[in-house]
């Protein structure tokens, strides 16, 4: 008699099932169709991605390569640079455009290479290299332009809370001198002196700047004698905070992080 019901019960359930199956099966099927479509196209677009990416890299050491052969090859590198900035995947394209326009300013083509890091930071969506970019764009016009010119570019660094902020200041203490503001360059500089995150660069020469200005150094007497300034500064050699490094520090922003080809600048603390 249990096997009686058994086979009821089993046959129940097979009703039920076809039941199901007839009622929910072209979502099952389009749910099951779409999934592997998804993977099947994840899995197409890692590979396109990691060709590009491979591709940007071989882009990248071969403009690197072209700097490295030495003199005459700056033009080159530089439109292999200007190229990947425009054709490779992100990270490599935002590292390809700092390098073009360390190269254009290397040449003399300061106008181009301002133009170049103003698109940087006027493209980028991270503060640190936004940042840079405009404090390239400063000592790149630090002796040309007037003082209000390199203030709107230095101010809000020199404000906010990035690492930048008081090499931003030391370049603002000698755009003030230069541009007859004794009293704040010498303000300017006393905050450097004072900043928890100085390095022992920018705190020197804002003690050797402090100095010379108190004994009566003006801009003309670097201008009109082209030599003195490093015979006033022997230490240092220049007026000027050295920020040489085209590739600032890596962000977690950055897809890819290509090496720097022209070495590392003092890098200043990143604490409040």
């Amino acid at each position: 008699m249990s096997d009686v019901f058994q086979e009821v019960e089993e046959e129940y359930r097979r009703e039920q099932m076809a039941k199901l199956w007839a009622k929910y099966r072209l979502p099952l099927v389009a749910g099951v169709t779409v999934l592997v479509l998804a993977v099947a196209g994840y899995e197409g677009w890692s590979y396109w991605r990691a060709g590009q990416i491979e591709k940007s890299s071989r882009g990248f050491d071969r403009a690197a390569q072209a700097v490295e052969a030495g003199s005459g090859q700056e033009k080159e590198a530089a439109d292999a640079f200007a190229k990947l900035a425009e054709s490779g995947s992100s990270g490599y394209a935002l590292a390809a455009r700092f390098q073009e326009a360390a190269l254009r300013a290397e040449m003399g083509q300061v106008k181009e290479s301002v133009l170049l890091y103003e698109k940087i930071a006027d493209s980028t969506s991270d503060p640190l290299f936004a940042d840079y970019a405009h404090l390239r764009v400063a000592l790149l016009i630090a002796d040309t332009a007037t003082y209000d010119v390199v203030r709107r570019q230095l101010d809000p660094i020199a404000k906010g809370n990035g690492p930048w902020r008081t090499i931003a200041t030391e370049l603002l203490a000698y755009a003030a001198w230069r541009g007859g503001k004794k009293d704040e360059a010498l303000k300017l500089y006393d905050e450097v002196q004072k900043a928890k995150d100085v390095t022992p660069g920018s705190k020197r020469r804002a003690l050797e700047m402090t100095a010379l200005i108190g004994a009566g150094m003006k801009p003309s007497d670097v201008r009109e004698k082209p030599g003195q300034a490093e015979s006033l500064l022997p230490s240092t050699g220049s007026l000027l905070p050295s920020v040489t490094p085209e590739t600032p520090p890596s962000s977690p922003k950055t897809e890819e992080q290509p090496s720097s080809l022209l070495g590392a600048p003092e890098q200043p603390s990143t604490s409040p």
